[in-house]
């Protein structure tokens, strides 16, 4: 048997949810046909079969989370050269002596299989997640020598271990009665399954844990006078095409900023932030200075709806530039975006509202849309953040 492992799809997350089967066992499959859509960070990504032969064992039923590296498919034919297939329990100490990311859950099954396989000490089980693993390798702490107050790491716990503060050690025992441990590992085990449920929400922690630990944070709030719009003026379309002429002027915003280098971008591709009930995603607007705002209103309609069934394609969630929160459509003035790397800024649009001020010589009520920028001051200047704001006050007016 060959078998195909899930590749790695490119999300940053180790996992994939499996949604739909194209095959079935049985089943005469060519190279490059589409097998089996799955979800990762949310995004449903079809992949396809690199062997032409015919399927023997799906390795994952519908529903089922695979991590990257774990059998998928096995083939018979032509192309498919026989090979051994482990028993399961084999490929579960393969997959989790090679730590490519597995989430606690299959291998952590109770002592009675720990015994039979009889692991070393040294090949211990998994006992941190997929980003608190990545923070300590960030960090670099060894999880190895250490052991976690609870059933798993925290980042806390990894953060004091960073800092030099003393956590017990592998070999030591933990004295917690058996009472707090089971309330404990109850609460944790539910948190987890709730995380590893929703890919959206995974995707978007581990975004945020990337912002926490990479970006130096500086934010810009203003207010910009509106009351000469048209009635009826779409406030996202403004301010999408008021950024496409900031950008032009000040050209360090649009840019992405890795490996400490600041590379700027053409064109400007907003990342829209959309509310959805999976979480929050955030489609990318191609091009946004060179579409017309019929094109740019149908492509909006059609990702508030992909994202309302939570099967935005893959490919519309890359290439962004730059980010647009319009969440004054919902409330709050004003806010402190969050840049999440390798991006540099964020706009944020806040809920418009009237206020009396001096215009023309006299007090008059006038129509505010507050605006929040968040930029990374490793790659931008104040000095071109507030630029860029000044011009997208005057492209906004």
């Amino acid at each position: 048997m060959k078998v195909f492992k899930l590749p790695d799809l490119g999300e940053g997350l180790p996992d994939a949810v499996i949604r739909e089967w194209h095959i079935d066992e049985g089943d005469s499959v060519n190279a490059d046909q589409v097998i089996v859509t799955v979800e990762t960070a949310k995004a449903l990504v079809e992949v396809p079969s690199p062997f032409t032969g015919t399927v023997e064992k799906c390795f994952a039923d519908e529903g089922e989370t695979l991590q990257t590296g774990q059998p998928l498919i096995g083939f018979v034919g032509d192309d498919a050269h026989s090979e051994p297939m482990p028993e399961p329990k084999q490929t579960e100490r393969a997959a989790s002596s090679a730590d490519s990311g597995t989430v606690v859950g299959k291998i952590e099954q109770g002592s009675e299989a720990l015994a039979v396989e009889q692991r070393p000490v040294t090949n211990r089980p998994r006992n941190a997640t997929p980003a608190v693993r990545a923070l300590a390798r960030h960090l670099d702490v060894d999880l190895q020598s250490l052991h976690p107050s609870g059933a798993r790491f925290t980042e806390a716990e990894v953060r004091a271990a960073a800092r030099g503060e003393a956590i017990p050690r592998w070999t030591d025992k933990p004295a917690k009665s058996t009472e707090i441990q089971q309330k404990q590992q109850k609460s944790e085990s539910s948190a987890s399954h709730s995380v590893e449920a929703n890919p959206a929400r995974r995707a978007m922690a581990a975004a945020m844990n990337r912002a926490r630990d990479q970006v130096c944070p500086m934010t810009l709030f203003d207010e910009v006078d509106i009351s000469d719009w048209p009635k009826g003026t779409s406030a996202t379309l403004r301010l999408l095409k008021a950024i496409a002429r900031a950008a032009a002027e000040e050209p360090n915003i649009n840019a992405h900023f890795d490996n400490e280098v600041l590379e700027p971008k053409t064109p400007v591709n907003v990342g829209l932030a959309v509310d959805a009930p999976k979480g929050l995603f955030v489609p990318v607007l191609q091009d946004v200075g060179a579409q017309s705002e019929e094109a740019l209103l149908e492509t909006i309609a059609r990702f508030k709806q992909q994202t309302s069934e939570g099967v935005i394609p893959q490919k519309d969630l890359q290439g962004a530039t730059i980010h647009l929160s319009n969440f004054g459509s919902l409330a709050g003035r004003f806010a402190t975006p969050v840049v999440v790397p390798p991006l540099v800024c964020i706009v944020g649009a806040g809920r418009a509202h009237k206020a009396v001020l001096p215009h023309k010589g006299k007090a008059r009520v006038r129509k505010l849309l507050p605006l929040s920028i968040t930029a990374d001051h490793r790659a931008v200047t104040g000095g071109e953040l507030a630029r860029f704001l000044k011009a997208l006050k005057e492209h906004l007016a």
